[in-house]
């Protein structure tokens, strides 16, 4: 049975990660295949470093298999998984003392490719690409200040893959505790970016990681 409050796993995960457990190869290649994309993309909101995100990753999925005969059948795997790759990266920052950051687009198919930019006019280019740079550095300062606990929640939260129940059961604390520092996150990104949030909408609404 699931953990209470945890998400529900489906039988062929079960079976799957059983398989992984007991050292099947195929098993544990499908368990990275599954994950190891959204592995990244949270190791590389924390981080802030691609080379970083992908030691993470792997030092992670290392680690996973290594425990898997501990693992609580019933159990979500990539919660699980995901509360070790958070650990893993916040430890990495604490180590190295990087207080880095990645734009909130990051983690898209091209590995955290730019901002798309909406103009079709090619002489509106040039300008576009500044100002989205820009963008970019003014964010990247921004998420830097985020205390390590709510850039973890914010990380995760960002990818959107991750509803609120499953990223309590990751970082192992009550949902109202993800609400709380996602809220307080947003609160310092729109301290530092004001012009980012709708008028009139406060903290509860708006394009920062919503």
């Amino acid at each position: 049975m699931n953990k209470p409050g945890s998400p529900n796993v489906s039988p062929s995960e079960m079976r799957l990660v059983a398989a992984a457990a007991a050292g099947d190869r195929d098993a544990r290649r499908a368990l990275f295949d599954e994950y190891r994309a959204i592995a990244f993309r949270v190791a590389l909101r924390i981080t802030a470093r691609a080379e970083d995100a992908a030691d993470v990753v792997q030092d992670s999925f290392i680690r996973a298999f290594e425990r898997l005969d501990s693992f609580q059948q019933g159990a979500n795997f990539k919660t699980w998984f995901l509360r070790i790759v958070s650990n893993r990266a916040v430890d990495l920052l604490r180590a190295r003392k990087v207080r880095l950051a990645v734009p909130l687009d990051a983690g898209n198919d091209q590995d955290e490719r730019r901002f798309e930019l909406a103009s079709d006019d090619p002489a509106d280019q040039p300008e576009m690409e500044l100002e989205a740079a820009e963008l970019a550095t003014r964010l990247r300062t921004a998420i830097e200040a985020l205390p390590p606990d709510q850039r973890t929640v914010f990380s995760m939260y960002a990818t959107g893959e991750m509803t609120y129940q499953e990223i309590a059961a990751a970082v192992e604390i009550p949902i109202g505790t993800v609400m709380s520092r996602l809220f307080h996150a947003r609160r310092r990104l729109h301290e530092k970016l004001p012009d980012l949030a709708p008028a009139g909408r406060g903290t509860k609404g708006n394009n920062l990681g919503e």
